[in-house]
Order: C-alpha cells, then structure tokens, then sequence
C-alpha cells in the first residue's frame, strides 16, 4: 500500500476534482438557466431535488464502501460524476438549440442532474472515510482540514478554469469538469491502493437507505449534523441567487455575469484555503472554537451582499464568507466524526458528505423563492440563520464543558 502521505495526496486530488466541477455548475447555472428560458425558482428546484438523492445515496455510499472498499467507491463516484456532467451539459444544448423548451426542458434537466447525483455522491464518503482510516483520533481534524483544504483548491480551480472558457461557450466549462473527473478516476485506479475492507458483509439497499435516514438522527452527532445542515442551507440561499442578483443589479450580460460569479468563488475559495492551512492546520484550535469564529464571518459576508452595488462587493462579501466557511467546515467534519468509534466511520463520513446535501434540499429553492419576493430577500434570511447558528454553537459548548 502507498505509504500515508501518498494516499492523503491522491484522496486530496479526488476532492479538488469533485470540488471544481461542482463550483463550475454553480458558476455557470444561473446565466444558463435564463439563456434557456427557464426562471430561478426552475434552478433552485434542480438543485433541490438532486440534493434529496444525494443525501440519500452519500449515506449509502459511506457504508457501501465500508464492504467493498474505499478505492472502488470512489472510483464509481468519480466515474459518475463525468458521465453524469456530460448527460447534464447535453440536455442544456437541447434547450440552447431550442430542441427542449419549457416544461419538458426542466424535467429533463432534473432527471439529468438526479441520475448524476446517485453517483457522485459515492466520493466524498469513500474519501473522507478512508481519511479517517489513516489518521489517529489527534490527527482527525488536521486529516478533515486536509480534505477541507482540497475542496477548497478545487472551488478555486473550477471557476478559474470556468471564466476563461465560458468566453468560448457556457458549457465548455462543464465538458472541462467531465474531462477532468475522468483524467482523476484513472489517476485513483492507477495509484492508489484497495485497502482492507472494515465490514466483510452484504449490503442490502434498501436497509442502507433505511440506516442512512436513521443515521441523520443519531444522538451523538444530531446536533452538530443540524448546525451543519442549516449553514449548507443558508450557503445555498446565497451562493444559488448571487448570479441573478449581479446579472440583475449591474444590468449585464449572461457571460459577463457567469465571469463576475467565477471571481467571487475564487475570492471565496482563495480566503477559504488560507483560513484552512493557516488556522486550522497551524493553530489547532478545538472543532468548536473553529465554529464559532467561522459562523459569525459568513455572516458579515451575506450583510455585505445587502448593499452589492459593484463588482467589488461580490469579491468582498465571498472572500468573508470564504475564510469563515473554510473555519466552520472542518470544525463541523471533525465534531461528526470524533463523536463515533472507528468502526462507524464509514457511516458518519456519509452523513458529513450528505450534510451540503440536506442544506441544499431546500436552501436553493428557498432562496429562489425569497429572491423573487423580495432581491435582498436571501441574504437578509442567511445572515439571520447564521447568527442564530453561531448562538447554538455556544451554548453547545457551554453545555459540553459543563457535563
């Protein structure tokens, strides 16, 4: 087997893989959603129900690979992701070419982007999983901040490959994101290693799914999973409208508003990077403490959406929500995690992959319907959350230090 460094090297790779395909769907959805004829609260559903899928399935995902292996899962998960990407983008060019339109268009599209979540949701588990595999207890949130780390750099590296190849089309980005999810599944193949499996048993589905439900609600991590749940969920109030928003605000084009989208995830995901490798890797502060301090940052970052009036402030308010998200992300993966056995960290590490998941199950569709009602709706209604999250945290905290 490669030796540890190898192996955190490579599952880092698989997450900066997943990390920038999915930071270039959400660059470029919202300029293709209105190029198509579709409307906003037609994006956030998409989303939304691709989320209930892959909630389900990361859950399921997590304990498959505790039976037939880390390596295969993440192989299908990456395999899934290309082909699913491809299937995507080409329902798109239908409804460009005008060959789908309006309601029949949008059922496609969600079919599309629900066979594509079945699968992909199969690497972050395996990857997380097999990261708690190698790491002791004490090195658990360095481990988790690693993989924080590589999302991260994915989340730069999609939108900087996104802005200059929507100049070419808007779904040259996403055939990019399928080509680089395919170069990486042979990478895994070739490179890493099968390990051990944990559970030499059979895996029944639809008992997985029905444990994957219960696992939501175990009392050990119920109450940081919601902490979690609910700051995806505010995250994708925001990061799901903010396309729109630009494109309304600054009165410009789909591909120049798809471009502005593209600076602001880079802003957020270069602030995200620093916070990760210079606080969480260096400080070593308590998953809780991480919490705290990220919370309340993001929500400076959606106040500042309130007043966007140019550019820069798209750049300013995700560069906050950026540094506070890389704080709060390995405080929440590392609490879930150091509060089972090893044995169960297949299963918990799904639960951790399906967090983003439960967030965006409503958190699009939410913002959607906020933003139509009202433009600053959204960002009015994260920032709320998240300081009501960041009240939770410390009394969580309190509560732990005190029994």
């Amino acid at each position: 087997m490669p030796p540890p460094p190898l192996i955190q090297f490579v599952l880092m790779a698989c997450i900066i893989s997943i990390g920038m395909g999915q930071f270039i769907v959400f660059a470029v959805l919202a300029p293709l959603i209105r190029s198509v004829g579709l409307q906003e609260i037609h994006g956030g559903l998409i989303l939304s129900f691709s989320s209930v899928i892959y909630a389900l399935s990361s859950g399921v995902w997590g304990r498959v690979s505790s039976v037939f292996g880390r390596r295969k899962v993440i192989l299908v998960g990456l395999l899934g992701y290309c082909l699913g990407t491809l299937m995507f983008a080409a329902v798109f060019f239908a409804g460009l070419q005008l060959w789908l339109q309006g309601t029949l268009l949008f059922v496609c599209l969600c079919v599309a982007r629900m066979l594509q979540s079945v699968l992909m949701g199969a690497t972050a588990p395996a990857a997380t999983a097999y990261m708690a595999d190698i790491t002791t207890p004490e090195q658990r949130v360095k481990g988790m901040g690693l993989l924080g780390s590589a999302h991260s750099l994915g989340t730069i590296l999609g939108p900087a490959l996104a802005a200059p190849l929507i100049l070419l089309h808007l779904l040259a980005p996403l055939l990019a994101a399928s080509a680089i999810t395919l170069l990486m599944a042979v990478v895994v193949w070739r490179a890493l290693a099968a390990p051990p499996v944990t559970q030499p048993t059979r895996v029944h589905i639809g008992q997985e799914i029905l444990n994957t439900v219960k696992s939501y609600f175990d009392a050990r991590y119920a109450d940081i999973l919601l902490i979690g749940v609910l700051m995806f969920m505010a995250y994708a109030m925001c990061q799901q409208t903010v396309g729109y928003l630009i494109q309304d605000r600054l009165h410009i084009s789909p591909a120049e508003t798809a471009t502005i989208v593209a600076h602001a995830f880079i802003c957020s995901a270069v602030f995200s990077l620093i916070a990760q490798f210079v606080v969480v890797a260096k400080l070593k502060l308590e998953s809780n403490t991480l919490l705290l301090i990220g919370l309340p940052l993001m929500l400076v970052g959606y106040l500042v959406l309130l007043q966007l009036q140019m550019e820069r402030d798209a750049l300013l308010a995700f560069s906050f929500i950026g540094f506070g998200f890389g704080l709060a992300m390995p405080g929440f993966s590392a609490s879930a995690s150091l509060s089972v056995s090893a044995e169960e960290q297949g299963a918990v590490a799904g639960v951790i992959a399906g967090a983003p998941a439960l967030g965006f199950i409503l958190g699009p569709t939410l913002g959607a319907m906020f933003y139509e009602a009202h433009v600053m709706a959204p960002y009015a209604a994260a920032a709320l959350l998240n300081g009501l999250l960041a009240l939770a945290v410390l009394r969580r905290h309190w509560t732990r230090n005190a029994a």
